[in-house]
């Protein structure tokens, strides 16, 4: 069974190393920039827009997380965890988390 990881973790250069290190053992995923609730409402009160648009985030105005997604096998995904937890020492060096859930149905070819 398939099983879909979600990793969200700050913009530090330990997040590179992590992505480097998932390439260099032959994962691939998805990788999205992102930003939390809370630095979004931060960076909204230092320029309040009269509205908003996709401009803001075009703009990456409000990065500052990099969110990661992995569909892997079951017997993969131990794997790709320890890599994160090495590598952010267990979400120390780095702050973020990630989580997992699987996929009941899966179609393509990832």
């Amino acid at each position: 069974m398939k099983h879909l990881l979600f990793v969200v973790l700050e913009n530090k250069p330990a997040t590179r190393d992590v992505i480097h290190e998932l390439s260099k053992q032959g994962f691939n995923g998805t990788i999205l920039s992102s930003t939390s609730v809370h630095n979004f409402m931060l960076d909204e009160e230092e320029d309040v827009p009269s509205f908003f648009s996709l401009a803001h985030i075009s703009e990456n105005k409000f990065v500052h997380n990099t969110t990661l997604y992995f569909i892997l096998e079951e017997e993969k995904m131990k794997e790709v965890q320890q890599i994160i937890r090495d590598i952010t020492a267990n979400f120390t060096k780095v702050k973020g988390g990630m989580f997992k859930t699987p996929i009941e149905s899966f179609e393509g070819s990832f």
